[in-house]
């Protein structure tokens, strides 16, 4: 019982975080929306998941590999949740990151300022869904991919205890 929940967990965990890195990589190459710094930050913990999952085809069953998804998928979503709150100008983030309006003494400064930021900016939603942002998107995504991970470690410990 062990073995078939940890082979179903890691292939839905890999194959929904493969698509949702794809999403993002269809999204920014091939319908030109460049992501913005928080979008970036986002998309590491997928990898990680990624990597963990890939690892965890080939090795013996570790809970280890479970708590650190959870971790994983718990990170992406304070960061989704994040960048959902920035977006809706409830948090300021870094001024590099923000459409504010800075003061300039001269041409220079300005010129070095528009050289430190990046194109797109984290309180700019560029794209959306009914109203919802990607990154609230990917809040509700990272938020139910914690619970169902809850689910999956409530399963593993209720089946161990039962062999005892």
């Amino acid at each position: 019982m062990v073995e078939n929940i940890k082979k179903f967990y890691f292939l839905l965990v890999f194959t929904v975080s493969l698509a949702i890195i794809s999403g993002a990589y269809i999204l920014e190459y091939f319908y030109n929306f460049p992501p913005c710094e928080l979008c970036i930050y986002q998309r590491v913990p997928y990898f990680l998941i990624l990597f963990i999952c890939f690892i965890s085809f080939f090795v013996e069953y570790k809970n280890i590999h479970f708590y650190s998804i959870f971790f994983l998928f718990f990170t992406s979503f304070l960061i989704a949740f994040f960048h959902s709150l920035v977006e809706r100008g409830i948090i300021e983030y870094g001024s590099g990151c923000t459409s504010s309006v800075v003061d300039f003494e001269s041409i220079e400064d300005l010129r070095m300022h528009l050289d430190s930021v990046s194109l797109t900016k984290c309180d700019e939603i560029l794209f959306s869904v009914m109203g919802f942002s990607l990154a609230n998107i990917n809040t509700i995504v990272s938020l139910s991919l914690v619970l169902f991970n809850i689910y999956f470690i409530r399963r593993l410990y209720g089946s161990r205890d039962k062999k005892s």
